[in-house]
């Protein structure tokens, strides 16, 4: 990655939806701990009932400190940041967390892209999380793409080559990357075998990772305890189940040969390199003799 550009600075967007592509809840889960670290305020409420079903999204009772009855709709918010929030870095944060919408997602594809050019948003960050054959008690596994060419370059990224259905999410990312603003995926592992269970360790995988890439820093540790307490249940569940404790074994000696099969492979392109240095060292010598 090259230090001299920074396309992800200024005024920032990070998108999360619950749904199809927040297994464990691991990106809303990340995106809403940094909102609410960093003391962001709700600016707009995409809650028109023609963009979600009821009957596959309900409502959810809630109570207040009275007793009294109320009701949660499905929604999809915006949030930036406080007015007297002191930036860092020039980096202004602004989050898109909610619920993946039902229906009618073209207009609100349309709808949320106009309110993010009025609000001179400058790049995107699509944040998402998907069950994968790992296993839990290693480091989450975290995967970038760009469909765009200038962040791939920028940040040596690859694109993603996936063909098949698609999610609101990508409908998303898609007209934001056709807009002219820099657009990145961010993906975390989440254990297929506890994907239906919110994952705070994925979510801790995410707000650091996050943290590294644009370059600041929140404090880490409620998210920490809840990742080492979401572990050891997690340890205890499996410890009643031998088919899935051999199951998970096989998972980690998978991820163990993986590993030790990149560092071979990392240490080979090193010495190349360092081959290649040397030859030109000794052609440039040999010139100036």
């Amino acid at each position: 990655m090259s230090e001299t550009v920074n396309i992800f600075n200024g005024r920032v967007l990070v998108v999360a939806l619950d749904g199809w592509t927040d297994a464990g809840s691991g990106a809303t889960g990340a995106a809403n701990y940094i909102r609410e670290k960093l003391g962001a305020e709700r600016l707009l409420n995409f809650d028109d009932p023609e963009y979600f079903d009821y009957l596959r999204q309900r409502p959810v009772i809630v109570l207040d400190e009275h007793g009294d009855r109320d009701f949660l709709w499905p929604s999809i918010e915006l949030w930036g940041p406080s007015k007297d929030k002191v930036r860092e870095n020039n980096l202004s944060l602004y989050f898109l967390i909610g619920q993946e919408p039902a229906l009618q997602w073209p207009y609100l594809r349309d709808e949320i892209r106009e309110i993010v050019e009025d609000r001179e948003i400058t790049s995107v960050i699509m944040l998402g999380s998907l069950a994968a054959e790992a296993p839990h008690n290693r480091p989450i596994k975290i995967y970038k793409n760009s469909q765009s060419a200038a962040v791939r370059n920028a940040y040596g990224l690859e694109r993603s080559n996936y063909d098949g259905r698609s999610g609101f999410m990508s409908v998303l990312g898609h007209a934001f990357e056709k807009a002219g603003l820099p657009t990145i995926s961010i993906w975390a592992q989440v254990p297929h075998y506890v994907a239906s269970m919110p994952s705070p360790k994925a979510a801790l995988a995410l707000v650091n990772d996050l943290e590294i890439f644009l370059k600041f820093s929140v404090d880490h540790k409620d998210l920490l305890t809840a990742a080492f307490e979401w572990e050891r249940s997690v340890d205890d569940f499996v410890e009643g189940d031998e088919d899935l404790a051999n199951y998970i074994q096989s998972l980690e000696k998978a991820r163990d040969e993986s590993e030790a099969e990149e560092m071979n492979t990392d240490a080979l392109a090193l010495e190349f390199e360092q081959f290649l240095r040397q030859n030109e060292n000794k052609e440039s010598g040999d010139k100036e003799s």
